[in-house]
């Protein structure tokens, strides 16, 4: 073996040495962990199944829960009770007062549909009332005798329970026209002797509970079905499937609650679980086919094969470039060492920090050569710096001074033209550049950068045709306190930029600008009536990063300058709501001028 492997290049013995070891690991990891991935995936997907059927069930419940409140309503209406329990409560009574009844049961029952819109209401009365023949809302208590399970409706009845089953109901309000749906019905009794007075019924769609059972179904050749005692289905996410085994006499029909009982249909074999609805003497029934279930299992047996073997040629090709690497590193060096003694000085090996005898000599080559380079770039920096330097200060001594004659001239002129609107213009850009460049100060007091804002919103009406709109609340005692310059006018401009200046549809703005004392802090805040932003929006526009900052008045550079001078506790945050706009909060250190300045200075 050994004689094998001294035979072998430098290349291939490391490959092995790389591969060997990792493949051994690799298949010890798979024999130890595979049985528990197995038992895990399992668990998970009958937890999920298991939840999906439980908020099947939770919906479910909650409706009827909703149609036993409904009906109770109903019971407890105090006009409904007064008119069904009166003694002479029969058709041999006047027409009017008659027709008052129904005026009145219909205007209750239209209320109640009104405000439960999901749901229809009936009231099942003796069929000698006249106005039973409506048929809409108040019906004959012989059309219940008609039922099939009538019998077992009055079982239910005298044992004081609502009653459940599948009926033919109107769908919607206006409509005659009849759906299958699921009802309730309640024994409405006086509440003196226990005489019957009615049937009142609560009705929801049928196709609104298959809804729910279809976002509980999760396979695609499987079903979740509602049941009663008797065997009768009621609601089924597969009405093809349901009506299949229901003709063939099939159909598993309420047991016991259970959970993944196995069960052989015809030529299929199916898991089933079985929940009970409280109170109803109805399940929800759900089954798996077995082929799906068991076929979630081969697919991961089948990806995890395949992860296995794509996994064993991932490591054989990580040893090969591995080892090539490493034995290529060494013809790197003799390669570049040969032209660094041909005077080459700009040869750079490469440093990956791999930490062995061969990097070593690449560290400190490499740092020799880096060394004249730095050497040379800081004097060729030097030099570009000085020049730059005295451009900004010719620029600084001629620029401003220039500015503000010639805005001072234009508004002379529009004085002496009686330009008004010029004139408000060039004074309010004037005093607007004036306080933005502050004499190349980075500190101002509160008062001149609130009222650098509104000489910039005086601009803008201009602009917009009066259509931007500032409040300003600052206290007197706070206008002389200490704050950056330009901290408020890019909130300003981001408001009407991006509302009034983007978005045809608004045609005012509305800005707020609200300075108070916190503390020992001060709080400005900018709110607008514009379109808001979404979270990403309002992250992104705060957050920074230290190699993207290059200057200007943006938010992102605020919240950095803010920070930088005053520490992390201060910065910018957003709230805002779409559509209905956005609040920004700026908060600073409340510090007289003096005082301000010798704290940036102390970190700077």
């Amino acid at each position: 073996m050994k004689t094998m492997m001294a035979k072998m290049s430098m290349q291939k013995r490391m490959m092995i040495y790389f591969a060997v070891p990792l493949l051994i690991i690799q298949a010890a990891v798979a024999a130890v962990f595979y049985p528990a991935l197995l038992d895990r995936f399992k668990s998970q997907l009958n937890y999920s199944v298991e939840q999906s059927i439980n908020q099947a069930l939770s919906f479910v419940g909650s409706y009827l829960h909703s149609m036993e409140y409904l009906t109770e309503m109903v019971e407890n209406n105090r006009e409904v009770y007064e008119i069904i329990s009166a003694r002479d409560f029969t058709g041999r009574r006047k027409l009017e007062e008659q027709y008052q009844e129904f005026y009145t049961l219909n205007r209750v029952f239209a209320s109640l549909e009104f405000s439960n819109s999901l749901y229809r209401f009936g009231l099942y009365i003796p069929e000698d009332i006249i106005y039973v023949s409506n048929q809409y809302y108040i019906f004959p208590d012989t059309r219940l005798e008609m039922r099939d399970d009538y019998e077992q409706m009055t079982e239910y009845f005298a044992m004081g329970r609502d009653y459940l089953a599948h009926s033919e109901e109107r769908k919607d309000v206006g409509s005659m026209d009849t759906f299958s749906m699921l009802t309730l019905y309640h024994q409405i009794c006086d509440g003196s002797n226990g005489r019957p007075l009615g049937v009142c019924s609560v009705s929801i769609d049928g196709k609104l509970l298959a809804q729910v059972m279809e976002n509980a179904n999760i396979t695609s050749n499987g079903m979740v079905y509602l049941i009663n005692a008797e065997g009768e289905g009621a609601v089924s996410s597969n009405e093809v499937l349901f009506e299949e085994l229901k003709g063939q006499n099939a159909l598993p029909l309420i047991r016991e609650e259970s959970v993944w009982e196995s069960v052989r249909i015809g030529q299929n074999a199916y898991y089933a679980s079985r929940e009970a609805i409280e109170n109803t003497g109805w399940q929800m029934v759900s089954l798996i086919p077995a082929v799906e279930y068991d076929g979630q299992f081969r697919h991961l047996v089948m990806s995890s094969m395949v992860a296995v073997v794509i996994m064993m040629i991932m490591i054989m090709g990580m040893s090969y470039f591995l080892s090539n690497y490493y034995v290529g590193r060494l013809k790197k060096l003799s390669t570049e060492m040969k032209h660094l003694q041909d005077g080459d000085l700009n040869v750079q090996l490469p440093s990956i920090q791999q930490g062995d005898e061969v990097e070593e000599v690449y560290r400190n080559f490499n740092f020799m050569v880096e060394e004249v380079r730095r050497l040379l770039r800081e004097h060729f920096q030097l030099g570009k710096d000085a020049r730059v330097a005295e451009l900004r200060a010719l620029q600084a001594q001629i620029n401003p001074h220039f500015l503000y004659n010639t805005l001072d001239l234009i508004n002379w002129i529009a004085m002496d033209y009686e330009a008004e609107d010029i004139e408000k213009i060039a004074w309010n850009l004037a005093r607007f550049y004036r306080l933005s460049l502050n004499h190349g100060q980075d500190l101002i007091s509160i008062g001149e950068e609130v009222e650098h804002v509104q000489v910039y919103v005086n601009i803008q009406k201009f602009h917009y045709d009066d259509a931007v709109h500032l409040e300003a609340e600052v206290p007197e005692e706070l206008k002389s306190l200490a704050c950056l310059n330009i901290i408020l006018q890019p909130f300003v401009e981001n408001a009407i930029l991006h509302g009034i200046g983007e978005k045809a549809e608004i045609k005012q703005c509305s800005i707020a600008i609200r300075v108070q004392r916190q503390g020992e802090n001060i709080l400005f805040t900018v709110k607008d009536d514009g379109p808001g932003m979404t979270a990403q929006q309002m992250e992104d526009a705060v957050s920074f990063n230290m190699n993207q900052i290059k200057g200007g008045y943006g938010i992102k550079n605020i919240n950095f300058r803010i920070k930088l001078c005053f520490g992390e506790e201060y910065g910018v945050r957003y709230e805002s709501v779409l559509g209905e706009g956005t609040t920004a909060f700026i908060l600073i250190p409340a510090m007289a001028m003096e005082e301000a300045e010798v704290k940036i200075e102390g970190r700077s």
